[in-house]
């Protein structure tokens, strides 16, 4: 299933990188009649620990400021590069900021609308690919504690393979808590995996 392609900006904050004399008005212009609230800057502002107030960023990839990016809390928000040298050593920042679309020097005004669907829709997909990837990885370390804490049931208390999962499963449901909490408990990651579970002893009960 198609996930919707966003297509209305209003609203959404911009910040443009800018030299006052590099002929941003076109950029400003247009972008404040696509309906968005913009900020220009000579250079990248300092950041805070408060949540960058910015939703997407256009940044001057020739006058070498994005070589700091990466130091910056705009690394993970859209960013639309400006581009007008060709030189390979400023498309190399480019490539390496992960820019997910860009406009071309001198900037017209026919371009940005393009460059910002892309860019906005762009960095849309890799969040959520960023998300599943977390989840995956929280998923694949649940399974490798649960097998950790079968296999010390198996030595510890002597149940089958079987019997330590459904040992595992039938406390996660009693104390209503996932079954990787549970095995973090059986396995001293946790509060006290002995309290009401028959371990305190290096016992658990058998269900074969």
């Amino acid at each position: 299933m198609s996930r919707a392609i966003q297509k209305n900006f209003r609203g959404l904050r911009a910040l443009v990188i800018m030299a006052p004399d590099s002929g941003h008005q076109t950029l400003e212009g247009t972008l404040v009649k696509l309906g968005l609230e913009v900020t220009v800057a000579g250079g990248w502002p300092e950041t805070t620990d408060n949540p960058v107030p910015f939703d997407v960023i256009f940044f001057d990839a020739d006058d070498g400021s994005d070589t700091a990016l990466s130091e910056t809390g705009f690394a993970d928000l859209p960013l639309i590069a400006l581009i007008g040298s060709e030189a390979p050593s400023r498309l190399a920042h480019v490539i390496q900021n992960r820019a997910a679309s860009h406009i071309l020097k001198p900037v017209r005004s026919s371009g940005i609308f393009t460059a910002l669907l892309l860019a906005v829709n762009e960095h849309a997909v890799r969040m959520r690919h960023k998300q599943e990837l977390q989840v995956l990885n929280r998923r694949l370390a649940g399974r490798r504690i649960v097998t950790k804490a079968v296999m010390q049931l198996i030595t510890r208390c002597g149940l089958s393979e079987e019997g330590a999962y459904d040992w595992l499963r039938r406390e996660a449901m009693q104390r209503r808590i996932p079954m990787e909490d549970m095995a973090r408990h059986a396995i001293g990651l946790g509060p006290d995996p002995a309290q009401d579970t028959g371990l305190k002893h290096g016992r658990a009960t058998r269900s074969d």
